[in-house]
């Protein structure tokens, strides 16, 4: 029974450790935007996520995803990458091909259709 017990547990930690990526967005292209939802941080009228992009092409340089740092600012309906992460991998996966740690100046959600889907459930619009 105490096994039992112990190996219920264990599969609801690890179950739990893992991030829980929703599906936003995708495109006809096959570009697909992911949020995940059990990384979210609000502030007020603010929401910082984690996003992650899946291409169904590779770039040039090898890229068939990126894992983003996103901040949206619910009430005014603005979104800024605050930085990014690009790998050879699907879903944040592979060699990791560089890291862009710049932050974007705030730009409206209506400049980015994948950012649409991801400010609406960052942010219960």
């Amino acid at each position: 029974m105490k096994n039992r017990i112990l190996s219920l547990a264990l599969i609801l930690f690890t179950s739990t450790a893992h991030a829980e990526w929703v599906k936003v967005f995708e495109n006809i292209r096959g570009t697909t935007v992911y949020v995940n939802t059990d990384g979210l941080i609000s502030s007020g009228r603010f929401r910082k996520s984690w996003e992650l992009e899946n291409y169904k092409k590779a770039a040039e340089n090898g890229m068939l995803s990126m894992k983003m740092r996103k901040e949206y600012d619910c009430e005014d309906e603005m979104m800024k990458l605050e930085y990014f992460v690009a790998y050879k991998g699907l879903m944040g996966t592979g060699t990791e091909l560089g890291t862009v740690r710049t932050p974007a100046e705030w730009q409206p959600i209506s400049k980015n259709p994948g950012g649409k889907g991801a400010f609406r459930l960052v942010c219960n619009k």
